[in-house]
């Protein structure tokens, strides 16, 4: 169940701290050469199984998201800053997420240049995944997508709050930037039956996506004494939701 992965990079220079996002990852160098966006210790190990498992089934379903992979932080570089500016990293394998050149984040305007079935997409993903943490008005928010303007592209980003028990339907109808997209697949039986064979497929591969999961991600320490509250059960339930009649109803 347990492993590394065989894309492991590793990590050679940590050059600062993002200044963005609630967990605030470091900006890394690793020895490819290109730069991570690294989230380790201070994110909570539980938010990197998240991100690995909510990261793989983007990719599956075709989503917009930066490349990422499983890095490793060398110790002797983490016990040179542990006791300061390194103390939120931790050291072994963490989740690195490379740096995509020339964005920012998603406005509201850029936000209608987004084509109608790509909103769909990640809406339908966002609630399959129950992830709430995707908002946007003309007060502001957090939509977690970067836009390019160069390519007229956006990437999704931060799913480190996905398999939220607390969100529902009707949550992501009222708070979601793409709300309004969810209500269009709410509405539809053959755009439901779309993503529900989207989602099946996606989860074909169930066993590489949780076999690549670094082990010390289970823990809340590096003696790997106490388990973290994370369930790669309970997540799979999750997923599994998309089976139920009522899955496009509100409760």
């Amino acid at each position: 169940m347990f492993g590394v992965g065989p894309m492991a990079i590793e990590i050679q220079e940590v050059l600062r701290r993002s200044e963005q996002g609630i967990t605030e990852p470091y900006i890394c160098r690793g020895t490819d050469t290109k730069l991570y966006y690294v989230k380790g210790k201070g994110a909570g190990y539980d938010s990197l199984v998240k991100e690995w498992v909510a990261g793989q089934l983007a990719r599956r379903l075709g989503l917009p998201i930066p490349t990422f992979h499983v890095v490793v932080v060398p110790r002797e570089l983490y016990e040179i800053g542990r006791k300061e500016s390194l103390r939120d990293l931790g050291h072994g394998s963490l989740f690195g997420s490379e740096q995509v050149m020339n964005v920012n984040e998603l406005s509201v305007l850029n936000s209608d240049a987004i084509p109608a079935e790509l909103k769909r997409e990640i809406v339908a993903f966002d609630w399959w995944v129950m992830n709430g943490d995707r908002t946007l008005t003309e007060a502001g928010g957090n939509p977690n997508i970067l836009w390019s303007e160069t390519n007229s592209q956006p990437f999704i980003i931060d799913h480190n709050l996905a398999f939220d028990t607390g969100v529902t339907l009707r949550s992501l109808l009222e708070s979601h930037i793409f709300a309004g997209s969810l209500k269009e697949i709410c509405e539809s039986s053959g755009l439901q039956a779309h993503y529900k064979a989207k989602f099946q497929n996606a989860l074909t591969n169930w066993q590489n996506i949780v076999s690549d999961i670094p082990e010390r991600w289970y823990y809340e320490d590096d003696a790997l004494s106490v388990q973290s509250r994370i369930s790669i059960d309970s997540i799979e339930v999750t997923l599994q939701r998309y089976q139920a009649q009522a899955f496009w109803k509100q409760t």
